[in-house]
């Protein structure tokens, strides 16, 4: 039993750190203004309008400055 118990505790990390991982994926190398939306569709239910900005503005700040963001949109190829 705790064999059984320690396995799932060690798959239940590893998920978590798979999950994060992820995460993680999806906000680098956005750009400021794609950034700003995606934090305006997941705080908008959280966060009252009146702050919203002023919340987003702290956030794109701190991931700009650890050179999270591009610094100018991707350019199109032709494709």
């Amino acid at each position: 039993m705790k064999k059984l118990f320690r396995v799932a505790l060690l798959g239940g990390i590893a998920f978590a750190i798979y999950k994060a991982i992820e995460e993680k994926k999806q906000w680098t190398g956005l750009t400021e203004d794609e950034a700003r939306a995606k934090l305006n569709d997941r705080l908008s239910a959280r966060v009252p309008p009146e702050k919203l900005e002023k919340v987003a503005d702290q956030i794109v700040d701190q991931m700009r400055s650890r050179g999270v963001l591009r610094t100018e949109p991707a350019v199109n190829n032709g494709s």
